[in-house]
């Protein structure tokens, strides 16, 4: 099954529906949190680097957007993401008909959340809600 493409801001369930996952599906489940993991080692990789920001953010501490990364930062990040892929999430990736290249936009779509759900806009609700803001939840963008 060839996914649909997504847009990096749609929810979580459009994202889902594109790739034949259904929510609540505990292997389905395991699937989408298998791919955001690794997705999560790049992130964490990219953000360490700050020679990946755009130059007019280089002053920022840290809690970086996905808008203040270099846009080839963020494609080395998706290339190196599908190159690294374990066996069982690059099936996953075959199925949905994306490759290795930038243009995949299922890694494009995690990366865009992670960075989302962590940068400082989502310091004061995750404290003031008690939530770790990390969580997916669907209404989340």
């Amino acid at each position: 099954m060839t996914a649909t493409y997504v847009p990096p801001s749609a929810l979580k369930s459009r994202l889902m529906t594109a790739l034949g996952l259904q929510s609540g599906n505990p292997s389905h489940e395991a699937v989408y949190l298998a791919v955001k993991a690794e997705c999560a080692t790049a992130y964490e990789a990219t953000c360490g680097n700050r020679a990946n920001l755009r130059p007019e953010f280089s002053r920022i501490v840290d809690k970086f957007t996905y808008n203040q990364m270099k846009e080839s930062a963020i494609d080395n990040a998706i290339v190196q993401i599908y190159r690294n892929a374990q066996p069982n999430v690059r099936l996953w990736y075959d199925s949905w008909g994306v490759d290795g290249t930038s243009s995949n936009f299922i890694i494009r779509w995690f990366l865009y959340h992670l960075f989302r759900n962590r940068d400082a806009r989502n310091d004061r609700k995750a404290k003031s809600m008690d939530f770790h803001a990390d969580d997916d939840d669907e209404d989340s963008e």
